[in-house]
């Protein structure tokens, strides 16, 4: 038995890098996992990848920016996969520069695909959640680079 058998995840950003990766460890020990990003065409190889190594996945095409696609992707988590037992905020969305340089939009656009998304997830996942429910918020370690230089704002919303 490995340790996520019968629990589902819900990992927002999974079509790539980190998200696709976390997708990938929860699967491989157990977890059914919903795979959740913009992008169906990255989001069904991450699901294919969990597949050909006997798990189960659905991808579900969302803009977490959108909070009615935010409560739409729960909902078809739960109606496809059963529930959910664990959600890993993930996604995010920002342009680098440096704090006097950056443009101002974009760091509103990573206000409402890091904490403000990261929220309405939880909210929206949290009846399914309560009482056993798992929740992982990913953060930044820009502070941890010797040169920060056009990471602030970044790390800000991260």
């Amino acid at each position: 038995m490995r340790a996520l058998d019968g629990n589902v995840a819900l990992v927002t950003g999974a079509g790539q890098g980190i998200g696709r990766g976390i997708s990938l460890a929860l699967a491989a020990e157990g977890a059914s996992v919903a795979v959740v990003g913009r992008t169906i065409t990255k989001l069904d190889d991450t699901v294919a990848a969990i597949r050909d190594g006997g798990g189960t996945a659905v991808a579900i095409a969302a803009d977490v920016t959108d909070p009615d696609q935010v409560e739409a992707a729960v909902a078809k988590t739960v109606d496809q996969l059963g529930g959910i037992d664990i959600v890993v905020n993930n996604a995010q969305e920002f342009n680098f520069g440096t704090l006097l340089d950056i443009d101002l939009a974009s760091v509103e656009a990573g206000w409402r695909s890091g904490p403000m998304a990261t929220l309405r997830f939880m909210r929206a996942a949290h009846p399914h959640l309560r009482g056993r429910g798992v929740v992982v918020n990913l953060s930044s370690g820009a502070v941890l680079d010797p040169d920060p230089t056009g990471t602030g704002a970044y790390a800000a919303v991260k």
